[in-house]
């Protein structure tokens, strides 16, 4: 997974650039997002994601906000925590 920000939308024609962390310019579809709308997807959002490769070069799919991410791994240590208490 590589993670970047959001830094163009195309909102009537679906799709939008990710800057990643290295300073590469990667296209995503609406059509590729995870667990979020496309209309809640704003410019500057920190988002994960996979890359591919397209016709016209990389693409960006499997697109989660990266705050989504971090959440889920919050939860899953909890959970480890309470496991242990409970043993």
């Amino acid at each position: 997974m590589f993670k970047g920000k959001v830094i163009e939308i195309d909102r009537p024609r679906g799709f939008g650039f990710i800057e990643t962390d290295e300073g590469a310019k990667i296209f995503f579809h609406q059509r590729w997002l995870r667990k979020i709308r496309f209309r809640d997807l704003n410019i500057g959002d920190e988002v994960v994601f996979a890359v591919n490769h397209g016709p016209r070069g990389l693409r960006a799919h499997n697109l989660q906000l990266a705050a989504d991410i971090d959440d889920m791994v919050q939860v899953s240590r909890g959970d480890e925590l309470f496991k242990e208490q409970f043993d």
